[in-house]
């Protein structure tokens, strides 16, 4: 098959279909389960310490606590969000695993497989964590300065007069460019794993220099692609739910036939078990957020069976309703693998189609 691209929007215009593969699902979905578990864990933790009552969340949220979080406990504060940071980070290994097996498509290293793509990410782990600590200790920085002359700003009447003075040149011009590296750091989320995937040798500076570097002289098509991604993902991803939806009934249908209406309570039983009321599935199993057409699965929310192989087909369920936002993920990381490899070329003249497939 050919691997070569024609530099433009085409490129990302077939990301969902490139995107709807066995392996790029099953290589986000894996850290998508593992970004929830950190989260979880980390959430829990730090509700038990702050002396919250996390039975009855657990009973009421499950494995899905999102919701409004508050700690008086300074401790519990920091590990809740450092479980958010490990999970960001987690879902990031993901985004990375799934463009580097885009990346080596291009390259025609078609064979490349999930289970590479998943130890690649893990051997990256340090690349992506550095390169996202090395933009967050800057701001870090930054604040840190801002903090010492307010500090001065306190010495009477030369104090404020400072501050007056510096107030425009350079503090404004410097609050300036810190807010674009603000900006910089949440969209390399999305965009550093990318630029990590398409280097071979996995330094964390040259990570960066690929994200400020794609961003700032190609801004307008990065938006347009990522835009486009996030559209395109969302609508096929209500698909391939609503496919999923139809498929479990025709399971349950046809399983019932041999083995009678119990096959079809064991799944209506599993799916009482899940938070099918919260936002995550309601936004997920709707066309798009905000609009009320979608998949209803109101009439399976009152509990009906504790058995444990209840249990355990809840969790089958939820592994197939993970692969659903693993499928919308998947389609924004294929789309910012092919998105950077065009802008690569725009702004360095650099065919990354041109390079050898990485070593197995």
């Amino acid at each position: 098959m050919d691997n070569k691209l024609n530099y433009n929007f085409i490129d990302i215009l077939w990301a969902p279909a490139l995107a709807f593969s066995a392996k790029k699902i099953l290589v986000m979905t894996f850290y998508l389960i593992t970004s929830l578990g950190i989260f979880n864990i980390f959430t829990y933790l730090s509700l038990i310490i702050d002396g919250q009552d996390s039975g009855t969340i657990f009973a009421v949220y499950n494995f899905f606590p999102f919701f409004e979080l508050s700690f008086d406990n300074i401790v519990a504060r920091i590990i809740f969000y450092s479980g958010c940071l490990l999970s960001i980070l987690a879902l990031m290994l993901g985004f990375f695993g799934v463009s580097l097996l885009e990346i080596e498509s291009i390259r025609g290293n078609r064979f490349y497989s999930g289970l590479h793509a998943i130890r690649a990410s893990f051997k990256r782990l340090k690349q992506i964590f550095l390169a996202e600590l090395g933009i967050g200790l800057f701001v870090l920085f930054i604040v840190i300065l801002f903090a010492l002359l307010g500090l001065v700003s306190r010495i009477p009447f030369i104090g404020e007069w400072l501050y007056t003075v510096l107030f425009v040149i350079p503090n404004f011009l410097i609050a300036i460019f810190t807010v674009f590296i603000i900006l910089i750091f949440q969209i390399s989320i999305v965009l550093l794993p990318a630029t990590a995937s398409a280097d071979k040798k996995g330094e964390a500076f040259q990570a960066i220099l690929e994200t400020f570097s794609s961003f700032i002289r190609q801004p307008l098509r990065w938006i347009f692609y990522t835009g486009y991604a996030i559209v395109a993902g969302k609508l096929c991803s209500f698909v391939y739910a609503y496919f999923c939806y139809r498929s479990i009934q025709f399971t349950s249908w046809a399983a019932s036939i041999g083995g009678g209406k119990k096959m079809t309570q064991m799944v209506k039983d599993g799916l009482t078990h899940l938070p099918i009321k919260s936002d995550l599935v309601k936004e997920t199993l709707s066309v798009f957020p905000g609009i009320d057409f979608g998949i209803s699965l109101s009439q399976y929310s009152q509990p009906t069976s504790s058995e444990p192989v209840s249990y355990l087909m809840a969790f089958m369920i939820f592994l197939i309703f993970a692969t659903v936002i693993g499928y919308f993920l998947s389609v924004i990381a294929t789309a910012q693998a092919r998105g950077y490899a065009v802008i690569r070329y725009l702004k360095d003249g650099y065919k990354i189609e041109d390079e050898d497939p990485a070593d197995i």
